[in-house]
């Protein structure tokens, strides 16, 4: 009987050592996102193209044998949820690293808590210059900066289509603000100004006050710094209200919602991103990700936010690689040395290479157009 127990005891201990040892083995990686509200979309897409990507790695192997085990949450689209969710994933999970969030205020409010834990936070989407303008050093954005995007926007409007009476509609949080900050200075190094430009609460669904102010000034063009949800809102109501000019936006827009809330209202519309499935593929990886991505989706294929977070994964992983490979661990500070160390790196978004204050520099910047049927095309 002594000796069953002691074999029993053997077999505990052993079954335990295991467990442990399987439990150092992964890698805690967490991802916050908005997977309901308003917002829901860009997250949903967010969160496949990060459970793609992490599903893909593990097959190959992982980091260095390490598979890599996904943490998420949904943060609402709320700032004092996303602190917590934050808080949750550092304190309690033990992640070594943070993907998200989508919406630039709550990716700002999340990184007060990894910044002062010294965990890396990789956004998808959140464009505001202020997240890596702000001297925090363990932020790495995926999504091009504001300052090219509402640039290049602004470029097109004047330089392509000869636009000359632009208004601007933004929704009033650090997102638009930030978008609304570059467009008159461009406007202005340009020797133009706005005709009209107008704040709303990205909450509201009654624009009816800002229209008016934009009806009045007849522009020619009517750019949307916002997220889909008001866009489609402004859209709508504008063309009630008989305007009738060329609509743009930035990377907020870009979503299949966008469509189906605007219907033909949004038709035509046109904004930048980094990605399109269906331009021609950037590179290899990219061309890959597409057909995988659209071969396990019944056809239907990636937009931009499930690209961008597909691509955070992969670049956290030349993050874990390296810190593994050279120090032996996953401290916040050798992860970071890994990614900001990222040079012409093949991505589904294109060839990416990290900026010292954690922007990606990448070649390439797209205008779309929303067709008749709900697709997107080139637009420049």
């Amino acid at each position: 009987m002594k000796k069953f127990l002691a074999m029993a005891i053997a077999l505990c201990m052993v079954f335990a050592l295991c467990a442990v040892a399987s439990a150092e083995d992964s890698i805690k990686v967490g991802f916050i996102g908005p997977l309901s509200g308003s917002s829901a979309a860009v997250g949903q897409s967010n969160l496949r193209g990060v459970e793609m990507a992490v599903a893909e790695i593990n097959a190959a192997g992982g980091v260095n044998g390490r598979q890599i085990e996904l943490i998420s949450y949904d943060d609402e689209n709320d700032s004092s949820t996303a602190v917590a969710m934050a808080n949750r994933l550092i304190d309690t999970d033990e992640v070594v690293a943070i993907i998200g969030s989508t919406n630039s205020s709550v990716t700002l409010a999340a990184m007060t808590v990894t910044q002062d834990a010294g965990i890396p936070q990789i956004t998808p989407n959140s464009s505001g210059a202020a997240i890596t303008n702000s001297g925090e050093k363990y932020i790495i954005r995926v999504q091009l900066n504001d300052l090219k995007m509402a640039e290049a926007c602004v470029n097109y409007a004047v330089d392509v289509c000869g636009f000359s009476k632009i208004a601007l509609m933004y929704q009033d949080d650090d997102y638009g603000g930030g978008g609304e900050e570059v467009i008159v200075d461009v406007l202005k190094a340009k020797g133009m100004a706005l005709v009209a430009d107008e704040a709303f609460d990205p909450q509201s669904t009654d624009m009816g006050a800002q229209l008016a102010k934009v009806k009045a000034a007849d522009p020619d063009c009517l750019i949307m710094w916002c997220m889909y949800t008001p866009g489609a809102a402004i859209a709508n109501q504008a063309r009630a209200l008989g305007i009738d000019c060329q609509l743009m936006g930035g990377g907020g827009l870009t979503n299949a919602k966008l469509f189906e809330l605007g219907g033909q209202n949004v038709v035509g519309v046109i904004n930048t991103q980094p990605f399109l499935a269906g331009a021609d593929a950037i590179n290899d990886f990219s061309a890959t990700f597409i057909e995988n991505y659209t071969a396990s989706h019944n056809g239907v294929a990636p937009d931009s936010n499930v690209a961008m977070a597909y691509d955070c994964v992969y670049t956290l992983r030349e993050g874990l690689q390296y810190a593994l490979d050279t120090y032996g661990d996953l401290t916040g500070d050798h992860l970071m040395e890994g990614m900001l160390a990222i040079k012409d790196l093949p991505l589904a978004t294109g060839n990416m290479t990290v900026a010292p204050n954690g922007d990606v520099e990448r070649e390439q910047m797209l205008l779309v157009r929303l067709n008749e049927d709900g697709t997107y095309s080139l637009a420049n």
